[in-house]
């Protein structure tokens, strides 16, 4: 059990190091846009599409975190008016469709990453792989807290 909260404490780390990271790189690449347009004859190109990209990996790597922390919207008004069978049958069936759902878009993640290397982003001329790894980053982030969720569910109701 200590060997898993190790590789879940790993885990949280490197989506918290990536989340900062691309925040970070995305607010660079558009100060580096506004001072282009601003004060120089032509903004770089690459800008607009590496702020882009950091903003999409932003949401990547937070995706994970949030379900983690229980920072997605809930429904609290109407789930509260259930009883606690009725409340915990809904929170497991919500989390086997969260789990499946998101394990069969991160299957076809991974298969966008396979064919996204024959080709090249427009101005930054890299694979396009590169770019499409944030789907299954976010599909087994959110996947591999679901999980945890749900066994915690199980866990507690015994």
């Amino acid at each position: 059990m200590k060997k898993i909260r190790k590789i879940q404490r790993g885990i949280g780390i490197f989506l918290k190091a990536g989340t900062i990271l691309s925040t970070l790189s995305f607010i660079i690449t558009t100060l580096i846009q506004i001072y282009g347009r601003f004060f120089m004859a032509k903004a770089p190109s690459w800008t607009e599409e590496a702020a882009r990209l950091f903003f999409v990996f932003a949401i990547a790597f937070s995706s994970g975190l949030a379900m983690k922390g229980n920072f997605y919207v809930y429904f609290d008004f109407i789930f509260q008016k259930f009883s606690g069978k009725w409340q915990d049958l809904i929170l497991k069936v919500t989390y086997i469709c969260i789990i499946l759902l998101f394990t069969v878009f991160s299957v076809y993640g991974l298969l966008l990453v396979g064919s996204g290397w024959q080709e090249q982003s427009p101005s930054m001329k890299f694979p396009m792989g590169i770019a499409f790894i944030s789907m299954p980053l976010l599909g087994l982030s959110i996947t591999l807290y679901a999980i945890v969720k749900m066994i915690m569910i199980f866990k507690t109701k015994k």
